[in-house]
């Protein structure tokens, strides 16, 4: 997919008890600078590389 969109990784918004589920295949938290929700919980943005994932054969 990188090669034909440009892409350079998949980010999610996971729940707050979530992200280890993601942390497991080797998602990075990023920080919230603006946006964040007041009334209810907010997701965590999190961040995993393309080339972090391996190729199929």
């Amino acid at each position: 997919m990188a090669e034909r969109t440009g892409c350079v990784g998949v980010v999610v918004d996971a729940k707050p008890d979530a992200t280890e589920f993601y942390e497991r295949y080797g998602f990075e938290t990023l920080d919230v600078l603006c946006g964040k929700l007041g009334d209810r919980p907010a997701p965590q943005p999190m961040f995993l590389t393309l080339g972090s994932i391996p190729k199929r054969s």
